[in-house]
């Protein structure tokens, strides 16, 4: 996305040196003059030289347009591929760049290169980081304040496709809200591209030239392998599962043919069926990335198979984008290279815009269009009184000029987020009770535990350690609290969804104090249930649930704790039979599927206490927190709704006689569930409890535990009551 245009003229730098290659012994045939030099498109602005190719411009402008639709919700769902185009443009831009440059200098120029692209780049991203930080602490939520600092900070660095990387595995931070600065994801890894692919071109170029295709044919397969072998949520944002995009990208130009100096007599030599040839391959590359718009779903896997086909079109336009009747026709028309022209600009504004306006609840038809309009406003503005200026400054000329002036940029715009990170919304309550206070609706507060900006976090050990299964991994992967002190101290288990996880942090304080030892064994989003549940969009059986419990139950069995606690979240869509459950027949199928399992237990000998459902809020409640701390009442929710879907667990221990812990009258009060009780923040997003709200609930649990078990069994795992 940032390597459209050269920093000296504004032009694409995909346009060749004027003058003639020097003379060399033999050149090698696969390093050769990268892009054809056309005849300029009439429709071409005046302000292009005759060897810019318009259509690569104009192709820009789909991908910058494919990823905004997308975003606004005006576009179809594969939109979000215009990001794998804009990679594929970049590897062929810059390889093309740098091989043009040892061909007429006979070297690479390391620094000169960084120079441009900090002159080319950063002074826009800088910008746009820089407002969105300022408007970030004057209009969102102050629990979001940390968050998008802490992603400036990131993307000042562009390593935030590392740091998006690392939390894509945390399923907890799936309820927190966009980032404004999410999409720098992208531009970090291609600037970790320019970092380290001219230092390769350059060592390849100067060594070893017969080596160039051989290792980009290389460089991606070993790349694309590592993206379908280690496929996870991380592998979308990971540099070294994307880098096969952009040097699939730089392949392309390696292997452009040798421009012809006299192109009538070619054309005469070449004959009709070959030239049709070459402009239906430049046609049906655009077709199939077009076609990709409507076949490729959010939840399909990216980067995988049907990247290949996004990547394979992107070349094929390329390569012959500019065939005698081909794509160019369409690709280089005025509005679509105008587009092409502000697209860097236009994709750093329009995402902080569209989470600025989707505070309030997702965007109207109308909200899209004003988005769309203000976006095309701010990219002309910038690309107009920013990028242009800034690529033709004199004072940063000099390459060591540059190379400061670019560092100084970045460091401002790291800056800029670590000062919005330390921004607190509240003082950190010393003296925080919790549940051990009265539990009423807090009408203010002036110092919190968690504070909201940090709630999101607070979601105990468990989660620390990376113990969660994820929603693709169906393995087991215990998290061990052993506190035994003796050979003959009890085990217990904690099996179950997120829902499980939130109780944890209070069974590891019991666990602590009478000597248990506790493996919690959850997984994203599945129950320990015999139900089959539906996952994503469009929905479909989730698979790796349906295994993770089947494992589960080896592992019960291996393990026969003494006892074994349960829960999971009030509504979860079933399937059974191969037809989707909904309303009572769903809520009759998750009581069967739990019943199911607590059967089981019983069978195996395995003593059983389930949790109850907690609430589920109105609103996200550290940020409705941050913003109502005058006010808490705001933040409150009727009891009666937020357990209005509640029961499940109940029904089901009941069926199978098995005791239920309902904590509830320690979370709500009878009319109302407070979102701060005893200067405790309960919620760290809209249902799961903060692990600090968890803990201060131990004395309650390790009661009601003591109430529910059988006396031996009691004395067993609690001792003798004081």
């Amino acid at each position: 996305m940032g390597s459209t245009l050269t920093p000296s003229t504004g032009v694409p730098e995909i346009s060749l040196v004027t003058r003639p290659v020097p003379v060399r012994p033999a050149p090698q045939p696969d390093v050769l003059e990268l892009i054809h030099r056309p005849d300029p498109p009439v429709s071409a602005p005046p302000r292009h030289p005759a060897s810019f190719r318009a259509d690569v411009q104009g192709l820009r402008a789909v991908a910058v347009l494919m990823v905004l639709l997308y975003h606004v919700g005006l576009g179809p769902s594969g939109g979000f591929l215009g990001v794998d185009v804009f990679f594929v443009l970049s590897g062929f831009l810059i390889t093309g760049l740098l091989v043009r440059e040892h061909q007429r200098t006979g070297r690479i120029s390391l620094t000169a290169f960084w120079a441009k692209r900090a002159r080319r780049l950063l002074p826009a991203s800088v910008l746009v980081l820089l407002v969105t930080c300022v408007v970030t602490r004057w209009y969102l939520p102050p629990a979001r304040w940390a968050t998008v600092g802490h992603d400036a900070l990131a993307a000042g660095g562009y390593v935030l496709n590392w740091r998006l990387a690392a939390e894509s595995v945390d399923y907890l931070s799936e309820g927190a809200a966009p980032s404004p600065l999410q999409h720098f994801w992208s531009l970090a890894i291609e600037e970790q591209f320019y970092v380290f692919w001219p230092l390769l071109i350059s060592l390849l170029l100067s060594a070893r030239r017969r080596l160039l295709q051989p290792v980009v044919l290389g460089v991606i397969g070993v790349s694309l392998l590592l993206a379908l072998l280690t496929y996870s949520p991380q592998t979308y944002f990971t540099t070294h599962t994307r880098i096969w995009e952009l040097a699939a990208g730089a392949l392309c130009a390696v292997t452009m043919p040798r421009p012809r100096r006299h192109r009538a007599t070619h054309a005469q030599q070449t004959s009709l069926s070959a030239r049709w040839n070459r402009a239906l391959l430049g046609w049906a590359g655009l077709a199939l990335l077009l076609g990709c718009l409507f076949v490729v779903r959010p939840e399909s896997m990216w980067p995988g198979p049907l990247t290949v086909l996004v990547v394979t079109g992107t070349a094929l336009v390329l390569r012959y984008g500019q065939a005698e009747r081909g794509v160019h026709l369409l690709l280089a028309t005025r509005g679509l290279t105008w587009i092409g022209d502000i697209s860097y600009s236009l994709y750093l504004w329009h995402w902080p815009l569209v989470v600025f306006a989707e505070v309030d609840g997702r965007l109207t038809a109308l909200e899209s269009w004003t988005v769309l309009g203000l976006g095309l406003v701010l990219a002309t503005a910038t690309y107009r009184f920013v990028e242009g200026p800034a690529r033709t400054a004199q004072f940063w000329a000099p390459t060591r000029l540059g190379l400061a002036g670019g560092l100084a940029l970045a460091l401002l715009a790291a800056g800029s987020g670590a000062v919005l990170a330390r921004q607190n919304s509240v003082a950190e309550a010393l003296n925080a009770v919790g549940a051990a206070g009265k539990i009423e609706v807090q009408p203010s507060a002036t110092a919190l535990v968690p504070r909201p900006e940090e709630a999101y976090k607070d979601n105990g050990e468990i989660y620390a350690r990376g113990c969660p299964s994820d929603y693709d991994d169906s393995s087991v992967r215990p998290c061990v609290f052993d506190f035994r002190s003796a050979p003959g101290d009890p085990t217990v288990a904690a099996v179950g969804d997120s829902k499980m996880g939130q109780w944890i942090p209070a069974l590891e304080e019991i666990a602590k104090q009478r000597h248990w030892r506790l493996i919690s064994m959850t997984k994203a989003g599945c129950a320990f249930s015999a139900a089959e549940r539906l996952e994503g969009d469009p929905a479909a059986v989730y698979s790796s649930c349906i295994t993770w419990n089947a494992n589960i139950l080896k592992q019960i069995h291996a393990l026969n704790p003494a006892l074994l606690f349960t829960t999971q979240l009030e509504g979860y869509p079933t399937v059974r039979n191969g037809k989707a459950l909904t309303g009572p027949a769903n809520r009759a199928e998750m009581i069967r599927g739990l019943a199911v399992r607590l059967a089981q237990m019983k069978d195996a000998g395995v003593p059983v206490v389930t949790f109850a459902e907690t609430p589920r809020m109105a609103v996200n409640v550290p940020e409705c927190v941050s913003v109502h701390l005058s006010d808490l009442a705001s933040c409150a929710r009727l009891r009666s709704r937020g357990l209005a879907n509640a029961g499940i667990v109940k029904a089901a221990a009941q069926q199978e006689g098995d005791p239920v812990l309902d904590l509830n009258n320690r979370i709500c009060t009878p009319v109302e569930c407070p979102s701060v009780i005893g200067d405790v923040l309960v919620y760290r997003d809209d249902h799961h409890l903060t692990a600090t709200y968890s803990r201060t609930l131990t004395p309650f649990v390790e009661n009601r535990l003591r109430k529910s078990l059988k006396p031996g069994l009691s004395r067993q795992l609690l001792g003798t009551a004081n």
